[in-house]
């Protein structure tokens, strides 16, 4: 009688452990998000101000929605996926593949597609930075509407105690024609 008692509470014991303390949370402020973990992010700058919603699959893979506006009168929904290739001691290396649609006012309905590889580094626990690089295109299927770009971006983040972490970023995207400065600085809330 007391044998299956005690293994019922042992069981019981162990569903509600505290989880452990991730020993460099500004990493997981750059994402991927943790297997179960949901962030919020909300971020304004250029080209766009956007909003995207990440839930961790596993530990080294995120899938998440979002939704960017540019103050041109253009909006992009989006879907994107990431993935942590690497992580050793203070560094982690990410992929990440974004799809979406660029639709606007002027009868814009373009498809674009970004490929990116983002290189992250803990300073310290909670403070970090980034260096990113990618390729995107954007095509409505027509000769005159298809462009490539890389973009190259590199930022901070700040990820104090609690769900809140702050992330800030400076890059140039460059056309074929053309280069212009990007920025972002934003808040990631993790829940």
């Amino acid at each position: 009688m007391i044998a299956p008692l005690l293994a019922a509470a042992a069981a019981a014991a162990t569903a509600f452990e505290m989880p452990a303390e991730d020993p460099l949370p500004v990493l997981a402020a750059l994402g991927p998000q943790p297997a179960g973990a949901t962030a919020l992010t909300l971020r304004a700058g250029r080209p766009f101000h956007g909003v995207r919603l990440d839930h961790g699959l596993l530990d080294a893979l995120d899938v998440g929605l979002g939704f960017d506006v540019w103050p041109e009168g253009f909006y992009r929904p989006t879907a994107q996926a990431r993935v942590r290739a690497l992580e050793s001691g203070r560094f982690q290396l990410t992929f990440r593949g974004t799809v979406g649609r660029v639709l606007g006012s002027a009868g814009v309905n373009a498809n674009e597609g970004e490929l990116a590889l983002q290189l992250g580094f803990a300073f310290l626990p909670r403070l970090g930075a980034f260096a990113e690089g990618s390729l995107l295109g954007s095509t409505d299927f027509t000769r005159e509407h298809t462009a490539g770009f890389t973009q190259i971006q590199g930022g901070l983040a700040f990820a104090p105690p609690g769900s809140i972490s702050l992330i800030a970023s400076i890059g140039v995207l460059q056309g074929s024609r053309s280069s212009r400065a990007i920025g972002s600085g934003g808040a990631a809330f993790r829940f």
